[in-house]
């Protein structure tokens, strides 16, 4: 994801889950794939090198889990620093997390539709 807008449904929808220092947004997007967004701040990072690392980081792990999240935007913002080893396991214990979010979320804006 590119453009504001994109980031800002996924905002707006407010499916969020905290592991590890990163949060973890997610949204429908009535696609057939997923896509992904990434919010690596310059304070927490100061250096271009460790934002580019963990940047690779999050799109190893999004490539890896990208089939079972089809038909959703999901954002990974960085909110502390951690070292390579915890960021790879939270990143995948997040990312498989973001579907269970979904679900009721999405029953709930269904319902809201019909009324």
């Amino acid at each position: 994801m590119r453009k504001t807008d994109e980031f800002s449904s996924v905002f707006r929808f407010r499916c969020v889950r905290a592991i590890a220092g990163i949060d973890f947004l997610a949204a429908p997007n009535g696609l057939d794939y997923a896509r992904l967004g990434m919010i690596v701040p310059k304070k927490i990072l100061a250096t271009a090198v460790a934002r580019n690392r963990v940047k690779r980081l999050i799109r190893e792990a999004f490539r890896l889990n990208q089939s079972e999240l089809a038909g959703l935007d999901v954002v990974a913002r960085i909110k502390s620093k951690k070292q390579d080893a915890k960021l790879i396991d939270a990143l995948q214990l997040g990312l498989k997390q973001c579907k269970s979010c979904l679900a009721p979320r999405t029953i709930q804006v269904a319902k809201a539709a019909r009324l």
